[in-house]
C-alpha cells in the first residue's frame, strides 16, 4: 500500500529512522508519528489529557522546556517561535545532528466555495516562518524545506470540523450555521467540497557546538498524564 501524502510528510519531518520525538502541541500530526512506530511525547500548556495511548503527554510552560539536554532525536513545532530563548531549548533537548522541524498549511483561497468560507469563518492561519530564521540563530545549520500540494474531499461534517478548526478566534460559533447553507450551495449534487492543501515543510540540524553551559531544566512544569 502506497503511503498518503500526510504519512509522506511525516517520515520527511523526522527522517529514515525510527526516533524520539517532542511534538510541541497536541495534534494529528503527533498520531501519525505515533503510528509510524516513532516514541513521542506531546507537551505545551494546552495539554490537560492523554489522547493517545502510545504517546506520553506533558504540561509544560512558556519557553523552558521541562526536559533533560540530549532528550530527543526530533522536536517538531507547529510555528517556529523565534524568541533566543525559545530556539535555544530547543537546540538544548536535540541530541547531536538531531533535528527542528516545522510545518505549516496553507489553504488554496482561489477555489469559490473557500472563498466564500473565509468570508464567514475568517482565517486563523498564519504565513509560514522564513527558513532564514533557523540558521540566523546561530544554533542550526543550513534547513532543507519541503512543500506539495493535495486535494481533501470534505462532506457536510468534515467541512464542519474544517470550519471550526480554522475559525478566526474573533468570528462567534454562531457563524458556523451559515457553513451548512455553503455546503448545500456547492456540495449539494456531489455530496462533499474539494479542498487544496498547500503544505510548507522546513528541518534543520542542530548545531550543538554554539550551545554554552547547560542548565538544568525547571523541575515544577513537569506533569504526566500516562
Amino acid at each position: 500500500m502506497n503511503d498518503s501524502p500526510q504519512d509522506r510528510t511525516a517520515k520527511w519531518l523526522v527522517g529514515d529512522r525510527l526516533s524520539c520525538v517532542l511534538h510541541l502541541g497536541d495534534g494529528s500530526l503527533a498520531y501519525q508519528l505515533a503510528e509510524q512506530g516513532h516514541e513521542v511525547v506531546v507537551a505545551g500548556d494546552d495539554v490537560t489529557a492523554s489522547r493517545h495511548e502510545d504517546i506520553q503527554y506533558v504540561r509544560s510552560q512558556g519557553d523552558r522546556l521541562p526536559f533533560l539536554a540530549d532528550s530527543f532525536d526530533v522536536v517538531v513545532v507547529p510555528e517556529l517561535r523565534e524568541a533566543p530563548m525559545a530556539l535555544a531549548e530547543y537546540a538544548r533537548v536535540l541530541r547531536p545532528s538531531g533535528l527542528l522541524s516545522m510545518i505549516s498549511q496553507r489553504y488554496d483561497d482561489s477555489i469559490p466555495w473557500m472563498r466564500k468560507l473565509r468570508e464567514i469563518t475568517g482565517d486563523r492561519t498564519t504565513p509560514p516562518t522564513p527558513v532564514d530564521t533557523f540558521s540566523a540563530s546561530g544554533l542550526f545549520h543550513e534547513p532543507e524545506t519541503h512543500e506539495f500540494g493535495t486535494w481533501e474531499k470534505l462532506d457536510l461534517p468534515g467541512l464542519m470540523r474544517f470550519a471550526e478548526a480554522t475559525r478566526h478566534p474573533s468570528v462567534g460559533e454562531s457563524a458556523l450555521a451559515q457553513v451548512r447553507d455553503l455546503f448545500m450551495s456547492y456540495g449539494a449534487q456531489t455530496g462533499f467540497l474539494r479542498l487544496r492543501h498547500e503544505t510548507f515543510c522546513v528541518r534543520a540540524e542542530v548545531d550543538k557546538s554554539s550551545l554554552g553551559v547547560q542548565v538544568e531544566p525547571p523541575e515544577t512544569m513537569l506533569l504526566d498524564f500516562r
